[in-house]
């Protein structure tokens, strides 16, 4: 018979917990996400317990605020070309939750009597300051009234690392106003995401450079010097040792407050991780309008493309084909809104080949023989694109090609 043993009473001899003090570093997942936008906060100096803080230990400290690698943005006609999205353009689109060859387009219209962008003063983050801090001032309380002077310890020490950080890695971002010339064309640029989706925005070249092309998010510390900066994070790492190793010979009253404490926490910030970026920001400024795109589509009744999954007869047509739209439709939409295939000229956003430059020709003719219709309906902004077979286009150029190249190959042959 097998006989388990577990704890007989609630006291230092039975029960320990002296690896409670792990629970202090654990949490990095939840912390990461938005460690450098809580440090935008003012709050960043509150004394508080946070879930992982060595988070902050770093050597060095980024120049700019995170961007979103691989979504590209160019201008429309001013030619401007970025390599990723900046973050506070990140938060105001969310592409990236765009389905596969979705596109939006959308207009950005700026309110000069509002500040530019900045953290939410009472957002999600601020919360998790004051979650912190209030478990701080519980555990102090509990420690002085335990008598227990290695937990007191360790709340100061856990507490006060947190400010450390805070005074290390403060920030704010680099003034930026950009003052295009008067005679400086539209800003409206088009953003395109890995996943194929795309996102025309509607805005002035003031703030198409502010959003998407100026380094706007560059990151000015309160601590200049790198060797000042090191420096707090040594004390920092010494704080945080001092923290764990007090911890690991407070009663056992207050080490099951601190297991209590950090689960907690980091379940809050675990769900602050999670929140979209706008969350976190305040975008007032920003007055985002989505223009709701109709058609596009190929006419009903018109021939698909032959070949591959769609191919079932000789005569198949768009309305026995239900598939969702493909890359070379959401291409033909993006240039039906913009109007012009301009901006593809030094992207790598289609094929380098001569059916695609013939393409495009044909797709820009066709955006400018039938320009959008737009109206107001319900209060939204609807434009209407018209209904052209881009795909069977694509397709019948293609066949053209391929049939011009075979038929040179079988000429030089008999040369």
């Amino acid at each position: 018979m097998v006989h388990l043993k577990f704890i007989e009473g609630f006291n230092s001899n039975d029960f320990q917990l002296d690896i409670v003090g792990f629970l202090a570093i654990l949490g990095e997942g939840s912390l990461e996400p938005i460690a450098q936008v809580a440090t935008l906060s003012y709050l960043i100096y509150l004394p508080r317990l946070i879930p992982a803080p060595q988070t902050f230990l770093k050597t060095s400290r980024p120049e700019k605020l995170e961007t979103t690698s691989n979504a590209r943005v160019v201008g429309v006609y001013s030619g401007n070309a970025g390599q990723d999205i900046h973050h506070v353009a990140h938060a105001l689109h969310r592409g990236d939750k765009l389905p596969p060859n979705a596109v939006q387009c959308v207009r950005v219209d700026e309110d000069d009597s509002l500040p530019r962008p900045s953290i939410k003063r009472y957002g999600p983050l601020a919360f998790l300051a004051l979650i912190g801090f209030i478990m701080s001032a519980i555990l102090f309380a509990l420690s002085l009234y335990y008598n227990d002077g290695m937990a007191l310890l360790a709340t100061l020490s856990l507490s006060f690392l947190s400010t450390n950080t805070g005074i290390a890695n403060k920030w704010q971002a680099s003034k930026n106003d950009p003052q295009p010339d008067p005679n400086s064309p539209d800003g409206d640029v088009v953003i395109k995401y890995p996943q194929g989706a795309f996102i025309v925005v509607k805005c002035k070249e003031q703030t198409a450079r502010y959003l998407y092309f100026n380094p706007s998010e560059k990151c000015i510390y309160s601590v200049k010097s790198t060797a000042i900066y090191r420096g707090l994070s040594l004390i920092s790492t010494l704080l945080l040792m001092c923290g764990v190793i007090s911890l690991a010979n407070a009663t056992i009253e207050l080490q099951t407050a601190f297991a209590g404490s950090y689960m907690f926490i980091n379940i809050f910030y675990w769900i602050g991780a999670a929140l979209p970026p706008a969350h976190h920001w305040d975008l007032n400024r920003l007055k985002l309008t989505v223009v709701d795109l109709k058609g596009g589509a190929p006419p009903k009744g018109s021939e698909a493309p032959k070949g591959g999954d769609a191919e079932k007869g000789p005569q198949q047509t768009v309305n026995e084909v239900q598939t969702k739209q493909t890359y070379t439709e959401a291409l033909w939409k993006v240039i039906a809104v913009t109007g012009t295939k301009n901006f593809l000229v030094s992207t790598d956003w289609v094929p380098k080949t001569k059916a695609w430059d013939e393409w495009l020709i044909e797709a820009e003719s066709a955006a400018e023989s039938e320009p959008m219709k737009k109206r107001m309906e319900d209060g939204k902004e609807i434009w209407q694109i018209k209904n052209w077979n881009s795909r069977h286009v694509l397709s019948t150029l293609l066949q053209s090609v391929r049939t011009t190249d075979k038929f040179r190959g079988v000429k030089k042959q008999g040369v």
